[in-house]
């Protein structure tokens, strides 16, 4: 049930190997640009499954800053268990990205997470993406107050995405239904392998009204340190809804489990009142 509610990027747990369908074109790779973001933006869901609500989940955007060099925008995601989930398996999770303001891409990202089991102990991860050394990024892990643990992890691909910049980067990413893209994404501590595809556009219902949207396909699996598929992890397939105007706001996540559909659905949009950092 924990995994269940670990929100957007992964969020489905127990899923069944079905890949999402293969389009008709080679992957593409997603250009360096600045993130589709907006300073002061925040967007609020409900995540649920079989019509019970389990976490709040909310998506803010901070202000621009600098960070070893670069000048980043400040991303913050907090998922936080609610009612009777918080009774079966509680969540407080936090992640942070400093995302480059000029390419779209991650200089840094941290996770607080509870240790699965616990309600007392947090786990701490930083993954210093901005400081790759060839096909190697720095990660370090530390339980509570703890020493640091060194556990760097080999990528294979140009760009290395997190938990909130892979969800930028959909509201930016346009093209034909079947167009493909395959991406690594840290959701937390650990790596995971994504191939995403652009799907249909759709009309959907939410509680901001109904919306023109976008959805996307994507199907992922876990990778070792190493860089290999942990062949003893679980795939995972889920698809995102983004609204198909110029806001690009994310509207809905659902993905199929062994318990039901999980659906993350938004609640509450607020566009910021700062200068959106890239126009459509």
């Amino acid at each position: 049930m924990r995994l269940a509610l670990l929100a957007p990027v992964l969020i489905a747990c127990g899923s069944s190997p079905r890949r999402a369908p293969v389009g008709p074109t080679a992957p593409v790779h997603l250009p360096a640009a600045p993130p589709l973001v907006t300073p002061g933006e925040r967007m609020t869901f409900r995540m649920q499954l079989r019509g019970v609500e389990l976490a709040a989940v909310t998506l803010v955007v901070g202000e621009v800053t600098e960070l070893g060099g670069h000048d980043v925008i400040v991303v913050q995601s907090h998922a936080q268990s609610v009612g009777l989930a918080h009774l079966v398996a509680a969540v407080d999770d936090t992640f942070t990205s400093w995302i480059d303001v000029t390419t779209g891409r991650t200089q840094r990202f941290t996770v607080a997470e509870f240790e699965t089991g616990s309600r007392t102990n947090v786990e701490h991860t930083a993954a210093s993406i901005g400081h790759r050394e060839s096909d190697v990024i720095p990660v370090e892990f530390v339980l509570n107050d703890g020493e640091p643990r060194p556990e760097p992890q080999t990528v294979s691909h140009a760009d290395v995405w997190d938990f909130n910049t892979f969800l930028i980067a959909l509201r930016s990413w346009e093209g034909t239904p079947g167009t493909k893209t395959s991406m690594e994404a840290f959701r937390s501590r650990w790596m995971w392998q994504l191939d995403v595809q652009i799907g249909d556009r759709e009309t959907l219902s939410t509680e901001l009204g109904e919306m023109p949207a976008l959805r996307f396909d994507a199907h992922g699996y876990r990778l070792h340190r190493t860089g290999k598929r942990d062949d003893g992890s679980e795939t995972r397939d889920f698809s995102v809804w983004i609204s198909d105007d110029d806001g690009r706001v994310p509207l809905k996540v659902k993905a199929k489990t062994d318990h039901g559909d999980v659906t993350l659905d938004i609640v509450d949009y607020q566009p910021g009142t700062g200068v959106r950092l890239r126009r459509r």
